[in-house]
């Protein structure tokens, strides 16, 4: 247990150099706490990102899986009130529902994983920035007229993730495997038949 506290303690000796460096970088208190919030987002951006990545690429076959189950039932559901069979159509829609929620709550978890960094950023920020106060310049509805580090912090992050977000789809790691897939027979993706095909179609679609 002593060891465990000695190696805590010595990565969060590490990363505190490293993170308070880029406070330091300008020689302006104030400015350089604005650069060293924006470069502190964008670590939180970045490692919260590669996360989801990663999470996302061990989750896939199964995010795959949980969607394709989906919708199958509720084309079944679909197929089961085109043929008036109400019974079949409860059953199948019950299900299909209960899928679509597993598959729901699983992507609401992957999407989590990005953001995690963002608690420890605020943690440690409080050890090094608990005393900075701001006067706001304008009064803001629900704010306090002084405000503290996390009204600088939460604020940036959330322009540097509208940014990331837009950059996205040049960067390498992140724009998505769009290369198309061989399948073999009978193992080609189901297509969710719409209301919309239904009426089309003045019945199922195909």
């Amino acid at each position: 247990m002593q060891e465990f506290h000695e190696i805590f303690a010595s990565i969060y000796q590490w990363l505190d150099v490293m993170l308070i460096s880029t406070f330091r970088l300008l020689s302006n208190p104030v400015s350089g706490f604005f650069f060293g919030t924006f470069i502190l987002s964008l670590w939180c951006t970045l490692i919260g990102e590669l996360t989801s990545l990663g999470v996302g690429r061990i989750n896939r076959a199964h995010l795959k899986k949980l969607e394709q189950e989906s919708i199958r039932l509720h084309n079944l559901s679909v197929k089961a009130i085109i043929h008036k069979d109400k019974e079949s159509y409860r059953a199948c829609n019950k299900m299909a529902n209960e899928a679509w929620g597993k598959y729901f709550f699983a992507t609401i978890s992957q999407g989590a994983a990005s953001v995690w960094p963002v608690p420890f950023a605020l943690a440690w920020m409080h050890t090094r920035f608990e005393a900075i106060e701001f006067e706001l310049a304008y009064p803001i509805p629900l704010l306090p007229e002084v405000v503290g580090y996390p009204a600088v912090f939460i604020p940036m992050y959330i322009l540097v993730r509208i940014c990331f977000a837009r950059l996205k789809p040049w960067l390498p790691l992140f724009h998505g495997d769009d290369a198309p897939k061989v399948r073999r027979p009978g193992q080609e993706e189901e297509k969710m038949i719409t209301w919309a095909d239904v009426d089309k179609h003045k019945g199922l679609p195909g």
